[in-house]
């Protein structure tokens, strides 16, 4: 009877991590797709800066910092969006699918209104019910900062990264 309660045990948790391994290979291809539709609707020029030109910036500059954020992940900025990953940088959001709804909570509660922002919010709620909590606080820690999700950040990136510190609210709530 044990030999069969461990078969059974085993069997489940077998099943579950293949759920989340498929509910992250969806969430990944959707967010990828959804993203390309994003930039397409998008207005505004790019930016034309790469990962090596953000690195000669300050040190201590937003602009800098995006770069060894961009370097770090092996990316290059997104052309018409490079403010997202700017968001990480202020936010400290990771990018794992549950760091970048996450995120997209605190841009809602910091006032940003977007289809992707609701499609990402909403994906979090129905795929990720273990992070609520998680996307709960993200919200509230939007709330309680200053808007940024309106500041053209390219005119920023020479500013000291200490500047968009004072913005959020990362010391006031605990994960």
């Amino acid at each position: 009877m044990n030999s069969l309660k461990t078969f059974f045990l085993s069997l489940y948790f077998e099943i579950q991590s293949t759920f989340i391994l498929l509910r992250e290979v969806f969430v990944t291809h959707s967010f990828s797709l959804s993203s390309k539709i994003y930039v397409f609707f998008k207005s505004g020029p790019s930016w034309k800066l790469h990962t090596r030109q953000l690195l000669t910036y300050p040190p201590k500059s937003l602009g800098y910092h995006l770069g060894c954020f961009l370097l770090q992940h092996k990316f290059e900025p997104q052309p018409k969006c490079e403010d997202h990953d700017i968001f990480h940088v202020i936010t400290g959001y990771g990018v794992t699918t549950a760091d970048e709804i996450a995120m997209q909570y605190w841009l809602w509660g910091n006032g940003k209104r977007s289809p992707f922002v609701l499609l990402a919010m909403a994906v979090g709620l129905v795929l990720y019910p273990e992070k609520y909590q998680s996307f709960k606080t993200a919200y509230i820690k939007g709330r309680l900062s200053r808007p940024i999700h309106q500041l053209d950040f390219k005119r920023h990136l020479s500013s000291p990264m200490d500047l968009f510190a004072t913005i959020t609210t990362t010391q006031i709530i605990k994960n």
